[in-house]
């Protein structure tokens, strides 16, 4: 008998109970904000841009805890296939559910606060963000992790919500990947297997950046004439690679009680 369907809804469900509980730090966080606006006549910043920003790490947190799922579903008598594919199929429903309640959400937001206090958004291009650092290495893997590809739900709701689906599921997937290798090996190896996410994600970055014709930093520029042909497979290539990687990670690990 299969149990993976189960672990999928118990998975999703329980990470979708943090997920309320982060989403919900951030609207109070965002109301907090408002006031203040509202006090200082200011421009208001909006939710759907703050979850974005903040979502990502908050999934390669909770991808980084799905290994301790593990131990948990062996000892049940869960297969380690069945964990793997519903904890896979828990990630993908969790970065479809979190674009569409923060859409919803800054919808409610956007119309309170244009049409009853009077107040007007803050225009942030996170896009041009990338513009603006030095060049070096080492901002490029922090804006690949902060500032990721950004399309405005304003010009294209269902592009807009693709594309932070697809961050959020990258993100996720990462976390698990790191903790399953730092799970299997140790620390020492688990360095290593950081440093390969953080060029998974600057190349997720760089391929949606091309594919969407968004601004690349002068480290990259050379390659703004990719064709789709060849980013929209890569990105789907990094997903593999990564799932892959979980898989093998996971599937012969020894249980740590």
């Amino acid at each position: 008998m299969k149990n993976f369907p189960k672990v999928t809804a118990d998975m999703f469900w329980m990470q979708m109970l943090w997920t309320f509980g982060f989403l919900g730090v951030m609207f109070i966080i965002n109301i907090i904000k408002i006031v203040i606006d509202l006090i200082q006549g200011t421009e208001v910043d909006g939710y759907y841009a703050s979850v974005l920003i903040a979502s990502n790490i908050y999934m390669v947190i909770i991808g980084l805890i799905s290994i301790y799922f593990l131990p948990y579903y062996v000892g049940n008598g869960v297969t380690r296939k069945d964990y793997f594919k519903g904890g896979l199929l828990a990630s993908f429903g969790l970065s479809l559910a979190i674009p569409i309640i923060t859409f919803f959400i800054s919808i409610v937001e956007r119309f309170i606060v244009t049409n009853l206090l009077n107040l007007n958004f803050h225009v942030i291009d996170i896009n041009e963000a990338v513009l603006d650092v030095d060049g070096n290495i080492i901002g490029d893997l922090v804006l690949s992790v902060i500032l990721t590809p950004y399309v405005d739900p304003g010009s294209n709701w269902l592009l807009a919500m693709g594309v932070f689906s697809l961050h959020l599921f990258i993100f996720y997937l990462l976390g698990w990947f790191i903790s399953a290798s730092f799970y299997r090996f140790g620390t020492l190896t688990g360095l290593v297997f950081i440093l390969i996410a953080f060029i998974i994600i600057l190349l997720k970055d760089l391929f949606l950046r091309i594919s969407l014709g968004l601004p690349l930093s002068d480290r990259f520029s050379s390659l703004a004439s990719l064709p789709l042909g060849v980013t929209l497979p890569g990105i789907m290539l990094l997903i593999v690679f990564t799932v892959w990687g979980i898989r093998l990670l996971t599937k012969r690990v020894t249980i740590k009680m």
